[in-house]
């Protein structure tokens, strides 16, 4: 890990810590943490780019993820703040030659601000956006050349439309476009 990233690790670390340790004091305000799977994610078009220069053109690819985990704290009833993180990954199969495989590994660490415009008791609404940054590391078999080589992006989320649904354990839905994918879904938890 460069000294680049690891300033950009600490501060993004950094603005977490301050904002939960600042309205921890204030007791009615909620926390909530959740798992999500996403589709369409911009690591998908980051893999397509990186497979065309790996040696696989045009061969079957096999993407997943991103999966990840989120937090945010309610600053008021509308604004919370938090942060996403997430793995997704990769897999470019050359069929004639399969020293050519390409494999592509995406991690992202992201801070974010989500709106709940429309809150009731089981049900809400919300929208959010959140930037970051993404390590993408890849390895091709038969290139020496690529093997641990991992890059550093900008990269966010903006989420459009948001809804869940439940009590203290929530499912919820977003589309929207970005790291966590055009279509998320997920489950989260408020305490």
């Amino acid at each position: 890990m460069n000294d680049k990233m690891k300033k950009m690790t600490l501060m993004i670390v950094g603005i977490l810590m301050a904002t939960m340790n600042v309205n921890a004091q204030n007791s009615e305000l909620k926390n909530e943490i959740g798992l999500f799977y996403g589709f369409g994610s911009a690591s998908n078009v980051v893999s397509i780019i990186t497979g065309a220069f790996s040696g696989a053109v045009g061969d079957q690819s096999n993407f997943w993820g991103p999966v990840g985990v989120e937090y945010y704290h309610h600053v008021t009833p509308v604004v919370a703040v938090g942060g996403i993180v997430s793995i997704a990954g990769c897999k470019v199969k050359d069929k004639n030659n399969s020293a050519s495989d390409f494999t592509e590994s995406f991690y992202t660490f992201m801070p974010g601000v989500k709106f709940n415009w429309f809150r009731k008791e089981h049900f809400g609404m919300y929208s959010g956006v959140a930037a970051g940054i993404m390590i993408a590391s890849g390895d091709t078999k038969g290139n020496p050349n690529v093997k641990g080589e991992s890059e550093v992006y900008f990269m966010g989320q903006g989420t459009a439309l948001g809804v869940e649904f439940g009590g203290a354990f929530r499912g919820f839905a977003e589309l929207g476009f970005g790291e966590k994918g055009v279509l998320c879904a997920g489950i989260r938890y408020k305490f």
